[in-house]
């Protein structure tokens, strides 16, 4: 339903595996090929189909489309193939902007993969200031009490909250 709004882009089909895909890439002239990293595949199988792609279809462009962390995939050596790259939580709207820019020969990153990107630059002080600034501030109470060595029921006990609360909170600074 996304491409229909791209009148210049046509859409030759999908595939739910590297075995459908090489099959339909052979019966399909596509120029782009939004593939999904791990094609609910062990992420092996996908780095050996792009290398696939390299070799019998050198001429199609990749976009990612993925869950996965950008530093990955862009870091591998096949990934020279892979012109855009867009995470499956980015607006609609930035994969409609990656066909766009890849079709027109350039190469793309979804604004959420710079963010990351730009965040990984940042020195380590700044980098883990910008992170904690993201957190609660009962996330940040719990955080310099984790730092401090108290165990879960401890922190339970000290803030009188539940040991599910605590743990909740503990999963939410991890994330």
């Amino acid at each position: 339903d996304l491409l229909k709004i791209l009148p210049e882009a046509q859409y030759v089909g999908a595939a739910s595996s590297p075995e459908e895909l090489k099959q339909l890439l052979r019966n399909q002239d596509a120029d782009i090929l939004i593939l999904d990293y791990r094609l609910r595949r062990p992420i092996q199988e996908t780095h050996e189909l792009v290398e696939w792609l390299i070799k019998h279809r050198p001429s199609l462009k990749i976009i990612m489309y993925s869950n996965d962390d950008v530093s990955k995939a862009f870091r591998d050596a096949s990934a020279k193939s892979i012109l855009g790259y867009v995470m499956k939580n980015d607006e609609p709207g930035e994969l409609l902007e990656a066909i766009k820019a890849v079709a027109a020969g350039g190469h793309y990153q979804s604004s959420s993969i710079r963010a990351q990107r730009s965040l990984h630059l940042l020195n380590e002080e700044e980098r883990v200031r910008k992170l904690v600034a993201l957190l609660t501030d009962r996330e940040k109470e719990i955080l310099v009490l984790i730092v401090e060595g108290m165990k879960n029921r401890e922190i339970a006990e000290k803030l009188n909250l539940s040991l599910t609360t605590i743990q909740t909170h503990r999963r939410n600074i991890k994330e």
